[in-house]
């Protein structure tokens, strides 16, 4: 029987280890993980052997490579990096009321939905932004809106899903749009108006497994995930984009990232704005 760790000891991670937590990454969630992520593994990863009582880090890769094995959520919550804020790259925000939803409200049908998918959601300031967009644009007025919203990490898409936010993660709205759209409830707590959260439809999704949409999606917005993937994958996802979007629909991507190969799906039409062929 393993000693677990004192609240005070750190355990060691050797590079054989982490070489095999490299590859589980990579095999679980298409992320390469770098030789710098090693001092984050291990601060993050000492944390899940003092709640588990273990004290090897050779312990916790049995574990985790159990595809079966509740920790295993665990592992890929751990592995994966969550920064977001609301209305981030504000010029995708823009450009989104303007054109894109302009363009929708000129040729849509009322009774035709409208489907935007935000692919990568995190803690859900993207997909309310997005919500709050539709809104205030009248789009939601005038079509039924509603917004898929994914992401591998199953503690982000519970978050996304009861849309909960301490004032600090209510970053990047104006104050009137904070006081419109969330109210303080009495944990101190800043919750979004049912009127946001009705317009949301929540799933955990890996992007390399089965995706449970159906073609047709109007928006995507998938912004800083391409940079965690090598070419080969980026390109995966690209395609599967593709297969959901007709002739017109648009894709948003992150600043840092390119469409590079993928010239027969999609054309430029802004910055990091593309529209399917």
């Amino acid at each position: 029987m393993s000693n677990p760790l004192r609240k005070d000891t750190v355990a060691q991670m050797s590079d054989k280890v982490f070489a095999a937590f490299q590859s589980l990454t990579l095999k679980s969630t298409g992320i390469e993980l770098g030789a710098s992520k090693k001092a984050m593994l291990l601060t993050r990863f000492n944390r899940r052997l003092k709640a588990l009582k273990l004290s090897t880090f050779e312990e916790y890769l049995a574990l985790v490579s159990t595809p079966d094995h509740p920790e295993r959520t665990e592992f890929i919550d751990t592995v994966t990096t969550n920064l977001t804020y609301f209305f981030r790259e504000p010029h995708h925000f823009e450009v989104m009321q303007k054109d894109v939803f302009a363009g929708i409200l000129t040729r849509s049908e009322a009774s035709k939905p409208v489907r935007l998918w935000s692919a990568g959601c995190s803690s859900g300031q993207e997909p309310y932004s997005m919500a709050i967009t539709a809104i205030e644009s009248g789009l939601a007025a005038k079509c039924q809106v509603k917004i898929l919203c994914t992401d591998i990490h199953s503690k982000m898409v519970r978050q996304t899903e009861q849309g909960i936010y301490s004032r600090d993660e209510l970053r990047g709205l104006s104050a009137d749009q904070q006081s419109k759209w969330f109210k303080q409830n009495a944990n101190g707590r800043w919750e979004s108006d049912s009127a946001l959260r009705s317009l949301l439809l929540c799933k955990q999704l890996n992007l390399f497994g089965p995706w449970p949409v159906r073609p047709g999606v109007d928006v995507i917005m998938c912004r800083n995930v391409l940079i965690y993937f090598d070419q080969e994958r980026q390109t995966k996802i690209i395609h599967g984009f593709a297969g959901v979007q007709k002739s017109g629909a648009h894709l948003f991507i992150g600043h840092s990232e390119t469409m590079s190969g993928c010239d027969k799906y999609y054309r430029r039409v802004d910055n990091t704005v593309y529209e399917r062929i």
